[in-house]
């Protein structure tokens, strides 16, 4: 049984760890109202589901992971336990499904992340419906995965994760249908927009990392690639952020061709991302 194991999973009582404390609020004073929630069907339900509070985040995803440390142990003792199988099994069960009810709060609290992310990469109400449920594994693998002791919030990783997948999705469905397919190119051209890119853009901007990505980036990256991220997320040059059109210019290349480049890069920093966010979030 898989968990994020933690230090004080030893030092404190289970009813440290299972207990809300006073002090903490779960959720969010930040107003749940969205548009984002379809009005049919099964989201109107979730129309009105709270955001979690950052505390209330890193405690519900400690209670998920002690349960499930606490079901793994279970599991051990049920393999060498020569009696009480039945009353271990049972202590299994409960802590397997008291697992599961607190990573689907979890999911419900972030279904709104998964639907906005898709209704800016579907192109109908049957491609929404489909990136939405692909999206919800997504994010009910990204919440087994979240580490949550890193400081890092949960919303920044699972849109990494989210437009990671859909961004692939979009390159199969590129390689399938000719490059003039209606909605194929308006999908791949959002990908890599600043403002639809959070987490590149929150790595971009913290200051103490701007030098080790900068020369990672020079690994990584071609000249006219570097130069495409600089310009479009406002490395250097006292922070200002370039059109795709300035850009074009500079290069001597069309605006489209300006455009790919940035999907390309935007890409390759992800990988990047994903092979050094562990360094980074210690620096």
């Amino acid at each position: 049984i898989f968990f994020i194991d933690d230090p004080d999973f030893e030092s404190l009582d289970a009813a440290d760890l299972l207990s809300l404390p006073e002090c903490i609020s779960l959720y969010s004073d930040q107003d749940c109202a969205t548009n984002d929630f379809p009005e049919t069907g099964d989201f109107e339900t979730m129309r009105g589901t709270p955001l979690l509070s950052p505390q209330g985040e890193v405690f519900l995803f400690r209670k998920m992971n002690f349960l499930l440390r606490r079901a793994e142990e279970t599991r051990r003792q049920l393999v060498t336990a020569k009696s009480q199988h039945a009353k271990l099994r049972k202590c299994l069960e409960h802590a397997l499904a008291d697992a599961d009810a607190v990573r689907n709060h979890i999911a419900e609290c972030n279904l709104r992340l998964v639907i906005s992310i898709a209704r800016k990469f579907a192109n109908s109400s049957h491609e929404f419906d489909e990136l939405t449920s692909e999206g919800n594994e997504i994010l009910l693998k990204s919440i087994a995965k979240f580490d949550a002791s890193r400081g890092f919030r949960f919303s920044t990783y699972a849109t990494h994760a989210v437009q990671r997948h859909f961004f692939r999705l979009a390159q199969r469905r590129r390689r399938r249908q000719p490059i003039d397919a209606p909605g194929t190119a308006e999908l791949l051209h959002g990908v890599a927009a600043v403002d639809e890119d959070p987490l590149i853009s929150e790595w971009i901007q913290e200051e103490h990392r701007v030098n080790d990505l900068i020369a990672r980036m020079a690994e990584q990256l071609d000249e006219r690639e570097q130069v495409v991220v600089r310009g479009r997320f406002g490395i250097g040059n006292n922070g200002v952020v370039k059109t795709l059109r300035e850009l074009a210019q500079e290069l001597g290349l069309s605006k489209e061709r300006v455009r790919q480049l940035q999907i390309a890069a935007v890409e390759k920093l992800r990988d990047l991302f994903d092979e050094c966010s562990p360094d980074l979030a210690a620096s």
